[in-house]
C-alpha cells in the first residue's frame, strides 16, 4: 500500500494499520509538492507496482491519474470496514518498502521485515539510551527513514509519547523547532546536520526569550558528513536556552539498515579528532592520522552497539588495519532482506562477503574508520574525487568554496568529476540572488583561487545557479550523482559559469 500522505495523524493510522495488516507499507511523499516529490512518487509506483494508494483529497486526482492500475484512495474515505487481515504478520514478513533517498541514482525499495524494525529500535535504545520515560518529537517527513523509524515507529514500540511538525514549517522558521521542542518537554529529536546550520543562522537572539531546551536529553545529528564546527557553534549558541553541550549527538545510519546504525550515548561528549589530511586523502592506504591543531577534523558517530561493524578495503574484500579508511560493512537483526525486483543487486550490496568468509554482510557504499572501536565516517565510496593522486572528498570541495565568498554562504553546491576526456572536477553552486551579475566572475575567480590553493591542483569549473537548483535528499543529503546526471544532459541552467571548453562540450551546451 502506497501511503502519499504528509505528516498527519492518519499516516500514522495508516500505517499501523498495515503493519496489522500483514500488508507492505510503501511511504512516500506527497505527489505535487515539488518535481522532486512527484518524481519519487512515480519512481517508487513504477517500481513496485502498488495495488492500493492513500494520499489527501487534494492529490487524489492527480495520483489516481498517475497510477491507472491502482486503486487511489483520499485518506478518511475507506471508513471503519471490517477487521479483515491480509495475513498474521511474523518476524520475516516485510512490513515496509522504505525507498533509498536516492542520493546515488534512481531510489531503491529496501524490503524491511517486521524483525528487521524491532532490532533497529533495540539497536537504538541499547546504543543511544533512550527508553520508555523519554518523549520523542520533530520535524523529519514521515516518508524518510529517520522520521518513520528513529520518531514515529520508536516512540510507538517504547510506547513514549510523540509529537511531529511539519517540514515546512521547520524550514520557514527553524524556531518553531525550538518551540515544539519546549512546550511538550521533548528529550528525544533529530536532525541532519544542515538543520542545526539552518538555525544558527535563521534564530536571532530575540526570538529565543522564553525557550528553554533543559529537558532535551538527545538531538541527533546525522544522514550527511557532520560538521564539527556546526556542532560546537550549536552548543555555545544556544546554551542560554538550557541546552546542554552533550546533547547533539552525532549519528550514522542508512535505509538498508532500517536506519539506525550507532550514534553517540546520552550524556556522551561527541568525540572529534584532527586528522593529517594527506593521510586521510591518500590513494594507497588512506588513514586516520593524528595532526597539530591546523589538520582536518572529523566527527566519530558513536560505538556500534547492536551492529558488527567492519572497515574493508572494497578491492581486495579484506578488513584494513585498526585507523585504516575503508568501505563500512555492517551486519545485525535491522540491516534489510534485500531490494524489492533487484536480486542481482541484493546479493551485491546485502550478500557481500570477506575474503575466506561465508557470513553475508551489507556493503553500505560509506567510507570510514574505525578508532578505539569507534567509528568515524569519512565520505562516499562513489563520490570521492581524485586530484593528482590524492582522494578528495566532494564535501571538503563545498565547504572551502562557501569559505572563498561571502555569496555563497548559507547555500548548497555540489562538486563531482566528469571525463573531459580527463577526469575534471566540476563545481555547481547555489549564489545569493541579491548579487548583481557583475559581480559573478569575481565569485567564480576567488572560489577557483581558493580551490586550487587549497587542494595544490587546478579547480576551475564552477557554475553559478539560483537557489533550490541544486538537488538534495528529504534528509539533505545532497544528490551529487543526480546534479552530475543533469550536467552532462545540459538539464542544468547558470546564472553564471567559467567551464573548460571540453567541459561545456561534455555538458552538451555552452556555459558563459
Amino acid at each position: 500500500m502506497l501511503i502519499a500522505l504528509p505528516t498527519c495523524v492518519e499516516f500514522a493510522e495508516v500505517y499501523l494499520a498495515c503493519l496489522f495488516a500483514g500488508l507492505i507499507a510503501v511511504p512516500v511523499p506527497v505527489p505535487g509538492g515539488s518535481s522532486s516529490a512527484t518524481e519519487r512518487v512515480a519512481a517508487a509506483a513504477a517500481d513496485c507496482t502498488p495495488e492500493v494508494a492513500i494520499t489527501t483529497s487534494a492529490a487524489c486526482g492527480d495520483l489516481a491519474e498517475r497510477l491507472p492500475g491502482t486503486v487511489v484512495e483520499a485518506v478518511g474515505d475507506a471508513g471503519d470496514g471490517d477487521a479483515d487481515l491480509h495475513e498474521v504478520a511474523g518476524r520475516d514478513t516485510v512490513a515496509v518498502l522504505q525507498y533509498s533517498s536516492g542520493s546515488t541514482g534512481t531510489p531503491k525499495g529496501v524490503m524491511l521485515t517486521h524483525g528487521n524494525l524491532l532490532g533497529n529500535i533495540v539497536g537504538f535504545q541499547r546504543g543511544s539510551g533512550i527508553g520508555p520515560d523519554d518523549v520523542f518529537g520533530g520535524w523529519i517527513p514521515l516518508h524518510h527513514d529517520m522520521g518513520l523509524f528513529s520518531q514515529l515507529t520508536a516512540a510507538l514500540v517504547l510506547g513514549a509519547p510523540n509529537t511531529l511538525m511539519p517540514p515546512a514549517d521547520f524550514v520557514r522558521r527553524p524556531i518553531e523547532w525550538f518551540r515544539l521542542l519546549d512546550r511538550f518537554g521533548i528529550t528525544v529529536t533529530a536532525g541532519p546536520n544542515f538543520a542545526y546550520d539552518l538555525c544558527l543562522r535563521l534564530i536571532s537572539d530575540d526570538m529565543l526569550a522564553g525557550i528553554d531546551l533543559s529537558r532535551l536529553r538527545l538531538a541527533i545529528n546525522g544522514s550527511e558528513p557532520i560538521h564539527a564546527p556546526t556542532m560546537a557553534v550549536f552548543a555555545q549558541r544556544f546554551a542560554g536556552t538550557g541546552l546542554r553541550p552533550d546533547v547533539v549527538s552525532p549519528g550514522y545510519g542508512l535505509a538498508e539498515s532500517t536506519v539506525y546504525v550507532s550514534c553517540s550515548r546520552i550524556g556522551a561528549q561527541p568525540t572529534v579528532l584532527t586528522v593529517d589530511p594527506a593521510a586521510v586523502e591518500s590513494s594507497d592506504a588512506p588513514r586516520i592520522r593524528a595532526a597539530s591543531e591546523d589538520g582536518k577534523q572529523i566527527v566519530g558517530v558513536g560505538r556500534p552497539a547492536a551492529h558488527e561493524v567492519r572497515i574493508v578495503d572494497p578491492q581486495r574484500l579484506s578488513p584494513v588495519p585498526e585507523g585504516g579508511i575503508g568501505e563500512i560493512w555492517v551486519r545485525g537483526d535491522s540491516v534489510g532482506v534485500g531490494y524489492w525486483n533487484r536480486a542481482d543487486l541484493t546479493a551485491e550490496i546485502f550478500r557481500a562477503r570477506l575474503a575466506g568468509s561465508d557470513l553475508d554482510w551489507l556493503r553500505t557504499g560509506d567510507l570510514g574508520a574505525l578508532v578505539d572501536g569507534e567509528l568515524f565516517v569519512t565520505g562516499r565510496l562513489k563520490e570521492v574525487l581524485i586530484v593528482h593522486g590524492r582522494n578528495v572528498f566532494p564535501q571538503d570541495v563545498e565547504r572551502q568554496a562557501r569559505a572563498a565568498h561571502e555569496a555563497l554562504v548559507g547555500f548548497t553546491g555540489a562538486a563531482f568529476e566528469v571525463p573531459a576526456p580527463d577526469s575534471r572536477i566540476v563545481l555547481v553552486h547555489e549564489v545569493s540572488p541579491t548579487l548583481l551579475a557583475d559581480d559573478l566572475p569575481g565569485v567564480v575567480a576567488a572560489v577557483t583561487r581558493s580551490l586550487t590553493v587549497e587542494f595544490g591542483a587546478p579547480i576551475r569549473n564552477v557554475m553559478l545557479v539560483r537557489r533550490g537548483t541544486v538537488r538534495r535528499t528529504t534528509s539533505g543529503k545532497i544528490q551529487r550523482v543526480v546534479m552530475r546526471d543533469r550536467f552532462l544532459a545540459g538539464e542544468i541552467t547558470p546564472v553564471y559559469a567559467d567551464l573548460d571548453p571540453a567541459v561545456s562540450a561534455l555538458a552538451g551546451r555552452a556555459h558563459a
